[in-house]
């Protein structure tokens, strides 16, 4: 799975591919399993797609939180998010103001109109796998209307965000398949601070349209976000993505409207595609046995951009499907939750 060359280094129990610190799980080998854990634990006999759409009826009809204040009215959903999901933020303004600025935990959060709606915009928040529990701010900053003061204005509230049940995963592997020589150490690395730059990057706008589709719609859900690995009874990084089992050359879809950003080969996550989709919003397809789209471009929602493989760091065919929201690593079922709910 790796070449021996030089005398092999064990990588740091936080190494991986995709992102910050690299916090991911794809730094490891990603095994393939027949069952799920956790919440997609009850739906294994379910292709993804139908699971999508009881997943977003959860949050159409779940429970939502909202605020009213002088002249502007703040609701999110969900009312209580958990690690690794996505809260859908509604900022509706009146008389006359507008939202000017917007964050969450101190942090910019990049917003849109909605459709057809003048005085309402909106705005995903990821709450990242491994963000600390806890009460968060989220701050709307506003000009002023007609018949308020001159000046921005801030209307504020409070997110409690709760700790999320991750399941745990215990595999006893081959040191060759555990530990890295020197030269593939310092190539994962390389990869790893391309992919820092890469998130840094919060493109303004919005290029995706209606809700996140399951790339591999009749694929079976392997290993869930979230689990935390152990591997020869070392703690490693937890699982960051949606495995999706399906046989090999199955196509792969872009799960929106998006500009593909980075097609590459990566020793962990082999052929991959990684898509912008605007204001800090990125999907990523790994271990793909060959990529159709190409760097530079435009894709729309549902086309094909790649077929399922092995490739990388992988023991059998399957698609690894994860997402980054403005650097937080979300559980893609999450972000179809929130998109289905937008106008």
């Amino acid at each position: 799975m790796h070449g021996g060359e030089g005398r092999p280094s064990r990588m740091e129990s936080r190494g991986g591919g995709q992102g910050a610190g690299g916090r991911d799980g794809e730094g490891q080998v990603s095994r393939v399993r027949g069952g799920t854990q956790a919440g997609l634990g009850c739906c294994r006999r379910l292709s993804l797609w139908r699971l999508a759409v009881a997943a977003a009826c959860l949050i159409l009809w779940g429970p939502a939180g909202a605020q009213e204040g002088d002249g502007v009215l703040l609701a999110w959903s969900p009312d209580r998010p958990r690690q690794g999901q996505v809260v859908h933020l509604r900022v509706e303004v009146r008389e006359g103001g507008a939202l000017r600025a917007l964050r969450f935990n101190g942090r910019p959060v990049l917003f849109f109109k909605g459709t057809g709606e003048d005085n309402v915009w909106h705005a995903l928040v990821g709450i990242d796998a491994q963000l600390e529990p806890g009460v968060y701010d989220v701050e709307a900053w506003l000009s002023p209307g007609p018949s308020q003061a001159v000046g921005d204005r801030v209307e504020k509230v409070r997110i409690q965000v709760m700790a999320a049940e991750f399941p745990d995963e215990h595999l006893k592997l081959p040191d060759k398949m555990v530990d890295l020589s020197p030269k593939n150490l310092a190539r994962v690395q390389k990869e790893r601070a391309r992919l820092e730059e890469l998130w840094a990057r919060e493109t303004p706008g919005k290029f995706w349209d209606g809700p996140f589709l399951v790339p591999v719609p009749d694929g079976k859900a392997g290993t869930p976000f979230g689990v935390r690995r152990w591997i020869n009874g070392q703690p490693r990084s937890p699982h960051t993505g949606l495995d999706i089992t399906a046989p090999e050359g199955t196509p792969v879809q872009a799960a929106n409207s998006g500009n593909v950003v980075l097609v590459a080969e990566h020793f962990f996550e082999g052929k991959c595609v990684f898509i912008d989709h605007g204001a800090g919003l990125y999907t990523m397809y790994f271990h793909l046995k060959e990529p159709r789209a190409r760097q530079g471009q435009s894709v729309q929602r549902g086309e094909v951009i790649g077929w399922v493989g092995s490739t990388g760091r992988a023991t059998g065919p399957h698609l690894h499907w994860g997402v980054r929201l403005a650097g937080a690593r979300v559980d893609p079922v999450a972000l179809i939750e929130a998109t289905s709910a937008f106008p």
